[in-house]
């Protein structure tokens, strides 16, 4: 038998996807409590990480050979092309009807325009929140970056040890990190009905507790992210909109120059085109919040490339005295001033609008004068206006005034004033630790989570994904690479103080989060358990954080398992419908044989009280159906033991049972199991560290603080099976108990019994999570020597 995989196919995913939403579409007819579990039960049947494989396009057949490189996988789907070095030549390549593979060292601001016209992004360096990877994220374009070994020469580049020439085909895997060589057949998007249908009943358990929003910086970006789902706009980058061919050279001028009359002329054209971009945002989004985060560029990303000025220099091309010569040498002295030795944690954000007065007064302008435009039209704007990495209560203070003049500038009346909110973005740690402070100067809250990363790591994002952290995960220093996965014991405690702090100052406080975080299912079930009032991401992860913002108010509710009763949220919320609750259903009258049969065959033996626990069977019922049993000659009673076990023939009838047991639950139940024995390996590496310690010597469970160090590596697990232990429950509810018994476990653990992990025949974790597996395996018909799963 084939070992399961973890990660179930596209095609599985869509088979799971088309009979679980057929079976709640069939059971709304009925009961209205059991539809909304039906409903309930198909929400969970899908992991919100699977829906990648539906929104994006995938290679067409299996790929039969073997990667030249890899990298960090940064935008999902797959893509092929010709290789293009430079934005000019994708945007040739794409408008002479080919496909191109933009292959870049890194990307900025001057390759967007070939990033859009190309199929798919190709970085040697760079991580998953590099400029690479936001921007192709956002666009939905495949993208790999940070391959080490990828060296990009004149005319072609080297990788795996092959010279491939600008013009040859290659391609690429956004979702795995691979790079292929030659042109793999990829077929196009071709998304469900059923997602759409699956995502509304996802919306009704949200409700009004969480809002997805998304990051989008211009009205087509902004219409397609409403067409997702998107309930508003969480992030908008006004440095984004100045990447434009007409508006890029404009930005440098404004930069670069120290003359008052240039910046106003600066600052006058693009208040003109800014006025433009937000008129086509609020229009796509109108009626929805649109959060507008004010100009936040690092310098060097705006900055012509420095090396081929000094190239010039060096030639003595720049002293020449014709005009273009005089350019290029301001250019290059201008440059030079403004360098910075870190730039992004230089000149950029609020810092900005402190050394170049004028430049967020003329965008909240040209913002209110969009404002007001879609009001005279009808419109129904609604304004959020964000002061990007604010450190001070009087720097939050004194760009708050900024603002506030350039409103009465523009001349709309008081209510228009007071219907705009303006807030602080939360990016550093003393923003954090200092947030009940900024509270008192600010509407809402939003976590830039990359940024945050970022500085509480002292990680420059752009250079550890592929030199650091590729080893501190291989080594163990690191669990996960937290640019991806949110970390929650350091970048997670200081988004808890913010929280907390900043609700204290103001109770009824906004908080966002509008990192790429808030589109990681991983990530999202903290955010949510945080207090976190919206998650903003990339359109094309809306979906997913749709599906991972309804699991996670589903865990927080305690529904992890159907139950007899209503499942609408809020009625779940009492202990009446929690999981493992008193009325979990039993089993039914004609199901009951086999789950006598079912229990003793998972156990091998056991007592009466241990069959009607495992059996779901009322132990009147029990006794009766024992008696039978033993009469049939398919259970034997050894009374010296006061136990039960199963005959041959009783295993041979158990087998015989399990189709008609089991029924259209198999293939429910197959596809969280995929993902139990990811978990299942990680439960094995637990079991060792409770057992011995570092040194390998036994642990007789002295050292205290080893101890507690590993319970809360088991909790961090427990709390990561909730969503696959939830999947067994709506499949079959005989699988409800299981999450409550482990439950049990972990709290007599915690509470000092150093057996109730790894102890034998005493209900430890370890004795619980083996029965679950056992269950599953003999439901399955799964072969677990073959599987290996021991």
């Amino acid at each position: 038998m084939t070992t399961l995989n973890s990660q179930r196919t596209e095609s599985q995913v869509r088979s799971v996807l088309s009979a679980m939403t057929a079976a709640a579409r069939t059971t709304a007819t009925g009961d209205a409590a059991e539809s909304r579990k039906a409903r309930v039960a198909a929400v969970l049947a899908i992991m919100p990480s699977e829906l990648s494989s539906l929104l994006h396009p995938q290679f067409a057949v299996e790929v039969g050979r073997t990667p030249v490189g890899s990298g960090l996988p940064a935008s999902p789907g797959a893509a092929s092309g010709r290789i293009a070095l430079t934005a000019e030549t994708a945007i040739a390549m794409s408008e002479a009807g080919g496909d191109a593979i933009l292959v870049r060292s890194e990307t900025t601001p001057d390759d967007v325009l070939g990033m859009q016209a190309a199929r798919g992004v190709l970085t040697a360096r760079g991580g998953l929140v590099s400029h690479a990877a936001v921007v192709a994220r956002g666009w939905g374009i495949p993208a790999v970056v940070g391959v080490a070994d990828l060296q990009i020469r004149a005319h072609g580049i080297e990788l795996g040890g092959q010279h491939f020439a600008e013009g040859d085909h290659i391609s690429i895997d956004g979702a795995t990190g691979e790079v292929y060589p030659g042109r793999l057949p990829v077929c196009g998007v071709d998304v469900p009905p059923e997602l759409e249908e699956l995502l509304g009943w996802a919306d009704d358990i949200i409700g009004d507790r969480i809002r997805v929003r998304a990051n989008a910086d211009n009205a087509s970006d902004a219409a397609h992210a409403r067409r997702l789902g998107a309930q508003g706009i969480g992030l908008c980058r006004t440095e984004h909109m100045f990447l434009a061919e007409d508006r890029l050279p404009l930005m440098r001028r404004f930069i670069l120059t120290d003359d008052p009359e240039i910046e106003a002329e600066c600052l006058a054209e693009l208040q003109r085109v800014q006025r433009l971009d937000f008129t086509g945002i609020l229009q796509a989004m109108d009626g929805l919040p649109v959060t507008v985060r004010l100009l936040d560029p690092p310098l060097h990303e705006f900055l012509p490339d420095v090396e081929p000025l000094i190239a010039a220099e060096a030639r003595g091309e720049l002293a020449t005295g014709d005009a273009a010569a005089e350019s290029a040498r301001i250019q290059l002295e201008a440059i030079r001033r403004l360098r910075e030795t870190n730039p992004m944690i230089g000149t950029r954000g609020v810092r900005l609008g402190v050394l170049k007065p004028g430049v967020y007064q003329m965008q909240v302008r040209a913002l209110l004068q969009a404002v007001a435009e879609r009001v005279a039209d009808g419109g129904t704007p609604l304004v959020e206006i964000m002061i990007p990495l604010v450190v001070e209560e009087r720097e939050m203070a004194l760009a708050r005034g900024w603002v506030t003049d350039a409103m009465h500038e523009v001349g709309l009346d008081q209510a228009a004033l007071d219907a705009v909110q303006v807030g602080a973005m939360i990016e550093t740690p003393r923003a954090a630790l200092t947030a009940g402070d900024i509270a008192k100067r600010a509407d809402f809250f939003s976590f830039g989570t990359n940024d945050l990363t970022q500085l509480t790591f002292a990680f420059s994002r752009d250079d550890v994904e592929t030199r650091l952290i590729p080893s501190y995960l291989k080594s163990g220093v690191l669990a996960a690479n937290p640019f991806e996965r949110l970390d929650t014991a350091g970048v997670g405690r200081l988004i808890g103080i913010a929280c907390s702090d900043g609700r204290t100052t103001k109770p009824d406080l906004k908080i966002g989060v509008c990192g790429e975080h808030a589109g990681d299912p991983n990530s999202v079930q903290f955010l949510v358990d945080s207090g976190i009032d919206y998650l903003s991401c990339s359109p094309y992860r809306v979906p997913i954080a749709r599906l991972a913002a309804a699991h996670a108010l589903l865990k927080i509710a305690g529904i992890h398992v159907i139950t007899e009763a209503p499942m609408d949220v809020d009625d779940c919320a009492s202990p009446a419908h929690t999981a493992g609750s008193a009325d979990l259903p039993r089993t039914a009258p004609e199901h009951r044989r086999f789950s006598v049969l079912h229990a003793l065959r998972i156990k091998g033996f056991g007592k009466e009280p241990v069959v009607a626990a495992l059996s779901l069977v009322e132990p009147a019922d029990l006794q009766a159906e024992l008696a039978e049993l033993v009469q049939l000659e398919l259970v034997k009673h050894m009374p010296a033991r006061s136990m039960w076990a199963l005959t041959p023939a009783g295993r041979s009838q158990h087998a015989a049972m399990i189709a008609a047991f089991v029924g259209d639950a198999g293939p429910v139940l197959r596809a969280p199991y995929e993902h139990f024995l990811v978990h299942n390996e990680r439960l094995k590496e637990l079991c060792t560290a409770w057992q011995t310690l570092a040194d390998g010597s036994v642990n007789d469970h002295s050292n205290s603080d080893y101890d507690a160090a590993r319970i809360e590596d088991i909790a961090v697990f427990h709390a990561d099976i909730g969503t696959e232990l939830g999947g067994f429950a709506s499949a079959m509810s005989r699988f409800g108990p299981y999450q409550p018994r482990l439950t049990a476990a972990l709290a007599r653990l915690r509470g000092g019994d150093v057996k109730a992990f790894t102890g034998v025949m005493c209900e430890s974790y370890h004795d619980i999570w083996m029965e679950l597996h056992e269950d599953l395996i003999q439901l399955l018909g799964i072969d677990r020597t073959a599987e290996g799963s021991f």
